[in-house]
């Protein structure tokens, strides 16, 4: 993945084809409440289709190269998405939600220590039983190689001390309430099978087992000793095309039975066609950056006037982007989300007069820094602005790792880019992006915001297990950010999850496609 100098691991867009995305942790309070995947096949109310059917074989479109299996892959979407399905963690996502996978129940004996129970009956795909010093290993080892893609989340543990065959316990530095919402991230390997058949070779416990792989298609078969039941779709296959354009064609042409499109452009011409089309929202948070260190946009009155002078209904209309307007640095589907908060309406007459405050009655001119992906949403920004005295110089850029470190190193005025939370805890997403810089918080704080009773409440929050407890603190500080927008929150895109008409799928909110998660449907019968 892209990573900035001396800066820890984060995830970042999947519309950049350069910036890499994380899996999305749903977060469910207090005890994790497991789903029943294993439910009798049923009507659907409302719908006349019966869902939960096997199915032989589905051939999912996706956008990027697979890069390589865990641990060995960059973190990018699709790759992180193909790996899914093959190895499992302590903590999995079924259904936009975090479950437990591998850990069948979990206590915090203290605020430092994590005491974890294993499933029992697990067996990998290579036969041997799942065992707690497979986790001590697959933790210690995440631990000493960097290059592995779990790295930076097995970091946030000190210590694994394996108990008995089937409970081991971690143990942390400082207390880390959202620890096991990152684990999604980091694979179980069979300690015994990878040290007999090489890294290169290991296996996981997870849905699906590997056929073949290829950089441009990975083929899976369902492992029918899946601890939750075996797979409704029998044989998986994951095929990477360029883009929309070519997905769309491939599935127009018998060659896909399901994608994700990120543009709305061939879906009225797809479900013509029969196909199903399923908006869903993809919760990335999209936004002007500014450098707070320097005039103009030190002056809190000049960030205010910016956000009122767009609008972003119409910057999404006359782009050509799906999506809506953020109200905060965050969407619904995450926890702590400040609902009193309201999107924000264009006003000229507010904005000019806020400009006017800040000594500059007449506008101003700066440098938006603009990834080439994102021009046409530049533009229209730049149009807006304008209307109250903005002038904005477009640098487009398709040099990720040149702008990135330009920008960790503050020689920039203001970017537009978006960002995809590492959980859906909006603690990891306020203290990745506001907090103070830290050896582990704020390594995306670009702007180096720093305000001490933001810090106060994040580091509350961060301390804070009872998840409503910390969501009431997260709230407030979603309040405080909004009131001080060290970013300009813009809009989060939504994606248009396409299907042929026998394929039963509920996108959540995240744009993942599991293979656990399809299955097979028909028209329902008057006798069903």
């Amino acid at each position: 993945m892209d990573e900035l100098p001396e800066q820890k691991k984060s995830f970042f867009r999947r519309e950049l084809v350069y910036l890499a995305v994380v899996l999305i942790v749903a977060i469910i309070s207090g005890v994790i409440v497991i789903l029943q995947f294993t439910s009798p096949t049923k009507t659907l109310k409302g719908a006349d289709y019966v869902e939960n059917l096997p199915k032989e074989q589905v051939r999912v479109g996706v956008s990027s190269y697979i890069t390589g299996l865990y641990p060995l892959m960059e973190l990018e979407v699709d790759s992180l998405t193909v790996s899914s399905n093959i190895f499992e963690g302590l903590t999995i996502i079924r259904n936009g939600r975090l479950i437990p996978g591998l850990a069948e129940s979990w206590t915090n004996p203290d605020e430092l220590a994590w005491r974890i129970k294993l499933r029992s009956g697990v067996k990998f795909h290579s036969g041997e039983a799942l065992k707690a010093s497979d986790v001590k290993y697959s933790i210690e080892e995440a631990k000493k190689n960097q290059d592995w893609t779990s790295n930076f989340v097995a970091a946030r543990v000190d210590s694994v001390e394996v108990i008995n065959d089937q409970t081991v316990e971690l143990k942390t530095k400082s207390p880390d309430p959202t620890l096991l919402h990152w684990f999604i991230y980091v694979g179980i390997l069979s300690e015994g099978q990878v040290k007999k058949d090489g890294l290169d070779k290991a296996v996981g416990a997870g849905p699906y087992k590997l056929v073949s792989f290829d950089k441009k298609e990975v083929v899976l078969e369902a492992n029918a000793s899946y601890w939750a039941g075996a797979p409704k779709v029998k044989r998986l296959i994951y095929k990477q095309f360029d883009d929309d354009k070519a997905l769309a064609a491939a599935l127009k042409a018998g060659q896909l039975d399901m994608s994700l499109l990120n543009t709305d452009s061939a879906n009225e011409e797809l479900e013509n066609e029969g196909f199903q089309v399923v908006t869903s929202r993809l919760m990335d948070i999209n936004y002007i950056g500014v450098n707070l260190s320097k005039d103009p946009f030190k002056n809190v009155k000049v960030r205010k006037a910016v956000w009122l002078a767009l609008d972003i209904p119409n910057l999404l209309k006359n782009s050509s982007v799906a999506g809506e307007a953020l109200s905060q640095v965050a969407t619904p589907e995450l926890i702590g989300y400040n609902t009193a908060l309201p999107k924000p309406k264009q006003d000229l007459q507010k904005a000019k007069q806020l400009l006017t405050e800040a000594g500059l009655p007449n506008g101003f001119s700066f440098t938006l820094d603009v990834p080439l992906p994102r021009k046409a949403a530049a533009e229209e920004i730049k149009k807006q602005l304008a209307k109250v005295g903005m002038t904005v110089k477009l640098n487009v850029s398709n040099d990720p790792e040149e702008e990135f470190a330009r920008w960790a190193s503050g020689d920039y005025s203001s970017y537009t880019i978006g960002y995809l939370p590492d959980t859906l805890d909006s603690t990891d997403l306020l203290e990745t992006l506001f907090h103070t810089p830290t050896e582990r918080k704020g390594y995306s704080n670009f702007g180096v915001y720093s305000d001490t009773d933001l810090d106060n409440m994040l580091d509350e929050a961060g301390n804070t297990f009872n998840p409503k407890e910390r969501a009431d603190i997260i709230k407030q500080a979603h309040k405080k950010v909004i009131e001080e927008l060290p970013i300009i929150p813009l809009y989060t895109r939504v994606g248009f999850f396409v299907m042929k008409e026998d394929i039963a799928f509920k996108p959540a909110p995240f744009g993942y496609i599991f293979g656990f998660e399809i299955s097979g449907r028909q028209k329902a019968t008057e006798t069903q």
